[in-house]
């Protein structure tokens, strides 16, 4: 039987995907099976989001997934980290159908990883924008590796 807290860090992870499985599907999931992790996918940022999570929830439920309690913030996103690396789901590049039709620079942080964004950014030096965010074309053109026509 699998350990509680173990259990709900890998539902955590498991909601945080694309595919999203229910609860009563997350049971019917051979956990001890070699690569059970690589029919999931999310995005470099839910990844991020996974990390921060995790590492706040190790301050009271990190029996079962660690020998002692990690006291300081460093230790557990280094728990977190070394969890993905064990468990990861596969990490996909972002799509146009990640964005809402206008992409509000808010929208690009909480969907983009930071060197995601960093990247953006350096991509989108001298092309012109709204005030509110950015056109979806560039975006569009971005993501699909094609250079910026301003």
């Amino acid at each position: 039987m699998m350990n509680e807290n173990l259990k709900k860090a890998l539902q955590l992870m498991l909601f945080l995907t694309d595919e999203q499985p229910l609860s009563e599907d997350i049971d019917k999931i051979n956990f001890k099976k070699d690569g059970w992790y690589k029919k999931f996918h999310w995005t470099a940022k839910d990844e991020e989001k996974f990390i921060k999570l995790f590492s706040e929830s190790l301050k009271k439920e990190w029996r079962g997934i660690v020998d002692s309690k990690p006291s300081t913030v460093n230790l557990r996103n280094k728990i977190a980290k070394e969890f993905i690396m064990n468990y990861s789901p596969i990490i996909r590049p972002l799509t146009i159908q990640d964005f809402t039709p206008t992409v509000s620079w808010a929208q690009l942080d909480e969907v983009m990883s930071k060197d995601e964004r960093e990247a953006f950014n350096k991509w989108m030096f001298g092309q012109t924008t709204s005030l509110h965010g950015v056109y979806r074309w560039d975006l569009e053109r971005w993501l699909n590796h094609q250079p910026n026509i301003d």
